[in-house]
Protein backbone atom coordinates (compact mmCIF):
# COMPACT_ATOMS: atom_id res chain seq x y z
CA UNK A 1 0.00 0.00 0.00
CA UNK A 2 0.99 3.59 -0.71
CA UNK A 3 1.65 5.92 1.96
CA UNK A 4 -1.32 7.87 1.31
CA UNK A 5 -3.27 4.64 1.66
CA UNK A 6 -1.83 4.27 4.47
CA UNK A 7 -2.42 7.60 6.46
CA UNK A 8 -6.02 8.32 4.61
CA UNK A 9 -7.70 9.80 7.60
CA UNK A 10 -4.72 12.07 7.90
CA UNK A 11 -3.87 13.39 4.02
CA UNK A 12 -7.03 12.99 2.83
CA UNK A 13 -9.18 15.47 4.74
CA UNK A 14 -5.97 17.85 3.86
CA UNK A 15 -6.03 17.32 0.34
CA UNK A 16 -9.37 18.06 -0.31
CA UNK A 17 -9.58 21.27 2.01
CA UNK A 18 -6.68 22.48 0.46
CA UNK A 19 -7.71 21.52 -3.08
CA UNK A 20 -11.38 23.37 -2.51
CA UNK A 21 -9.33 26.35 -1.48
CA UNK A 22 -6.96 26.43 -4.09
CA UNK A 23 -9.22 25.68 -7.41
CA UNK A 24 -11.78 28.64 -6.03
CA UNK A 25 -8.88 31.06 -5.78
CA UNK A 26 -7.69 30.29 -9.23
CA UNK A 27 -11.43 30.03 -10.45
CA UNK A 28 -11.58 33.54 -9.24
CA UNK A 29 -8.37 34.90 -10.19
CA UNK A 30 -8.93 33.23 -13.74
CA UNK A 31 -12.73 34.81 -13.89
CA UNK A 32 -14.15 31.07 -13.83
CA UNK A 33 -11.59 29.79 -16.63
CA UNK A 34 -9.79 26.42 -15.19
CA UNK A 35 -8.92 25.99 -18.68
CA UNK A 36 -6.43 28.80 -18.51
CA UNK A 37 -5.25 28.04 -15.41
CA UNK A 38 -3.95 24.61 -16.64
CA UNK A 39 -2.05 26.18 -19.58
CA UNK A 40 -0.46 28.53 -17.46
CA UNK A 41 0.14 25.66 -15.04
CA UNK A 42 2.23 23.78 -17.69
CA UNK A 43 3.97 26.99 -18.62
CA UNK A 44 5.32 26.87 -15.01
CA UNK A 45 5.97 23.13 -14.68
CA UNK A 46 7.74 23.84 -18.16
CA UNK A 47 10.02 26.97 -16.31
CA UNK A 48 11.08 25.26 -13.07
CA UNK A 49 11.31 21.37 -14.63
CA UNK A 50 10.85 18.34 -11.99
CA UNK A 51 13.86 17.28 -11.14
CA UNK A 52 16.36 19.50 -12.87
CA UNK A 53 16.17 22.53 -9.86
CA UNK A 54 19.10 22.50 -7.30
CA UNK A 55 18.09 20.44 -4.19
CA UNK A 56 18.38 23.69 -2.31
CA UNK A 57 16.67 26.20 -4.57
CA UNK A 58 13.72 27.74 -2.18
CA UNK A 59 10.64 29.67 -3.21
CA UNK A 60 12.53 32.97 -1.71
CA UNK A 61 15.61 32.24 -4.03
CA UNK A 62 12.53 32.09 -7.32
CA UNK A 63 12.08 35.51 -5.93
CA UNK A 64 15.40 37.54 -5.87
CA UNK A 65 16.43 35.12 -9.14
CA UNK A 66 14.20 37.02 -11.58
CA UNK A 67 16.50 36.14 -14.38
CA UNK A 68 16.90 32.35 -13.63
CA UNK A 69 15.50 30.46 -15.92
CA UNK A 70 15.61 26.34 -16.44
CA UNK A 71 12.91 26.45 -18.99
CA UNK A 72 12.01 23.81 -21.28
CA UNK A 73 10.87 25.13 -24.83
CA UNK A 74 7.36 25.23 -24.76
CA UNK A 75 4.92 25.74 -27.53
CA UNK A 76 0.92 26.25 -28.01
CA UNK A 77 1.29 22.74 -30.02
CA UNK A 78 3.25 21.41 -26.70
CA UNK A 79 0.48 22.98 -24.35
CA UNK A 80 -2.38 21.90 -26.05
CA UNK A 81 -0.78 18.07 -26.50
CA UNK A 82 -0.32 18.01 -22.52
CA UNK A 83 -3.56 19.70 -21.52
CA UNK A 84 -5.57 17.92 -23.90
CA UNK A 85 -6.77 21.10 -25.10
CA UNK A 86 -7.72 22.18 -28.84
CA UNK A 87 -4.63 24.15 -30.51
CA UNK A 88 -6.76 27.09 -31.11
CA UNK A 89 -8.53 27.28 -27.95
CA UNK A 90 -5.19 27.46 -26.45
CA UNK A 91 -3.57 29.81 -29.12
CA UNK A 92 -6.83 32.04 -27.80
CA UNK A 93 -6.39 31.76 -24.17
CA UNK A 94 -2.74 32.37 -24.61
CA UNK A 95 -3.95 35.40 -26.67
CA UNK A 96 -5.68 36.78 -23.19
CA UNK A 97 -2.80 36.22 -21.16
CA UNK A 98 -0.20 37.53 -23.19
CA UNK A 99 -2.55 40.90 -23.33
CA UNK A 100 -2.29 40.76 -19.25
CA UNK A 101 1.36 40.65 -19.53
CA UNK A 102 0.73 37.58 -18.04
CA UNK A 103 2.64 35.34 -20.14
CA UNK A 104 4.94 36.00 -23.32
CA UNK A 105 6.55 34.21 -26.34
CA UNK A 106 10.25 34.27 -26.80
CA UNK A 107 11.90 34.80 -30.47
CA UNK A 108 11.67 30.74 -31.39
CA UNK A 109 7.97 31.18 -30.06
CA UNK A 110 8.20 29.28 -27.15
CA UNK A 111 5.94 30.00 -24.07
CA UNK A 112 7.22 31.65 -20.51
CA UNK A 113 5.69 33.50 -17.67
CA UNK A 114 5.40 37.21 -18.68
CA UNK A 115 6.75 40.36 -16.70
CA UNK A 116 3.44 40.43 -14.57
CA UNK A 117 1.77 36.72 -14.74
CA UNK A 118 3.96 35.95 -11.38
CA UNK A 119 3.51 39.26 -9.59
CA UNK A 120 -0.05 39.04 -10.45
CA UNK A 121 -0.87 35.31 -9.35
CA UNK A 122 1.77 34.86 -6.33
CA UNK A 123 -1.02 35.12 -3.97
CA UNK A 124 -2.00 31.79 -5.76
CA UNK A 125 1.75 30.52 -5.91
CA UNK A 126 1.59 31.45 -2.20
CA UNK A 127 -1.54 29.73 -1.88
CA UNK A 128 -0.11 26.33 -3.21
CA UNK A 129 2.76 26.33 -1.08
CA UNK A 130 0.34 26.15 1.66
CA UNK A 131 -1.58 23.51 0.84
CA UNK A 132 1.64 21.60 -0.50
CA UNK A 133 2.92 21.97 3.56
CA UNK A 134 -0.17 20.90 4.88
CA UNK A 135 0.49 17.75 2.84
CA UNK A 136 3.56 17.80 4.17
CA UNK A 137 2.78 18.38 7.55
CA UNK A 138 0.68 15.27 7.44
CA UNK A 139 3.01 13.23 6.17
CA UNK A 140 5.36 14.27 8.92
CA UNK A 141 2.00 13.34 11.29
CA UNK A 142 1.76 9.65 9.83
CA UNK A 143 5.55 8.81 10.16
CA UNK A 144 5.44 10.19 13.53
CA UNK A 145 8.15 12.98 12.86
Amino acid sequence: MSIAEDHFSILWPRHVEGMIALLSELREAFEGDLDSTLILAVIGAALLPKDELPISFSYSDLLKQRDIDFRKPLNTLSISQVTGIPRETVRRKLATMEAKLWVERDEKGHWKMGRRGSEDLRPMTELSLKYISSIAEGLDLARGT
